[in-house]
Formats: structure tokens, C-alpha cells, sequence
């Protein structure tokens, strides 16, 4: 188990709720981008147009998504961008879905990423941004926490199994009429 270092400026973790920070959150996802990091969330979204091709106006649909969510009331907010602050720069997002339509028997949210600036990854902040999300998920009564990453996404993998997540399900698509 890694800790954050202690020669680094305190980590703050919030539910970002500030339009100005849009920004930021997006250059922070963009900066991250790989091939490996698609998964059927992606494909299923404007995100993607293929295993392992994003979409070309990835970084406007983003945008949109981001600013919509900030955007939102934050009573009962079902759509969330956690923000991990280091100093005074941004280190850490995660965007999480809240189940809308509640039919589960088990309250659940979908954490749909999480991202670490690569100049902050390996001090631990992944890992502590995660377990945030899910105390401020679980005090509001959720009892499960699901994620999907990218069939290649091996480093993300072992860490959310280091995290206590385990795999339910294996995602498979077959193209159609291509």
C-alpha cells in the first residue's frame, strides 16, 4: 500500500461545484488519453468511435459533459466531479454516476473515471481520491461502487483490485453490418 508522500502540500478532496474549474478538469482527462483507456462506456457514449479510436470531437463533447455537470444543482446531483487538489494545483478527478432510476435492490454509483496527473501518479493519490469517493458515496447511503476500464488498462486494473474491487462481469461487443 502506497501513502502519499509527506514533503507534499496537503491533499484536499471535494465535489468540484465551480463552473470556473471546467478548464482544467478537461486538460486533466485529455492529458491522460490512451487507446487502452476505451472501454464500452466510452463506445457507448460520444467518446469513442471504435475499440481503441476516440472520437474526434472528444474534447468538445468533454467539455459539454463537464460544464453540464458543474452546472448542475448540487442537491441530489446524480452526475459528480470529484476534484483532489495538491497545493493549489489540480492532481485528481473522478466522475461518478448515481443510479437515477433506483429499480437495483443495492443503491449503487458508477465511478465512470478516475484520473491522476502523470506528474502525481505513484504517491499514493489514486488510491486516496478512490477511498474519498467511496466514504462520501457510502455516508449518503450507497452500499456498491461499479467501474469499467479498458480491456488493455492492466495498471488500472491492479489497482482497483488492489482497492478491494473484483471483476462481476466481461463486456463483449461484436460489430454489426461493418
Amino acid at each position: 500500500m502506497q501513502s502519499i508522500n509527506q514533503q507534499a502540500p496537503a491533499l484536499t478532496m471535494a465535489w468540484c461545484h465551480d463552473p470556473a474549474q471546467s478548464p482544467a478538469i478537461l486538460a486533466l482527462f485529455m492529458g491522460q488519453l490512451s487507446p487502452h483507456y476505451i472501454s464500452h462506456g466510452e463506445l457507448q457514449s460520444p467518446r469513442a468511435i471504435a475499440p481503441g479510436q476516440w472520437s474526434p470531437q472528444l474534447a468538445d463533447s468533454m467539455a459539454l459533459q463537464i460544464e453540464a455537470t458543474l452546472a448542475a444543482p448540487k442537491a441530489n446531483a446524480m452526475q459528480r466531479i470529484a476534484t483532489a487538489h495538491q497545493g493549489g494545483a489540480l492532481v485528481g478527478i473522478a466522475f461518478v454516476s448515481l443510479d437515477e432510476e433506483q429499480r437495483a435492490p443495492t443503491p449503487f454509483a458508477t465511478l465512470d473515471d478516475l484520473v491522476v496527473s502523470p506528474a502525481a501518479r505513484g504517491q499514493g493519490l489514486g488510491q486516496a481520491l478512490f477511498g474519498w469517493v467511496c466514504a462520501q458515496l457510502q455516508a449518503e447511503g450507497l452500499q456498491r461502487l461499479f467501474l469499467e476500464s479498458g480491456i488493455g488498462n492492466q495498471g488500472a486494473h491492479r489497482l482497483f483490485e488492489r482497492l478491494g474491487c473484483q471483476p462481476v462481469s466481461v463486456t463483449m461487443m461484436k460489430e454489426l453490418g461493418v
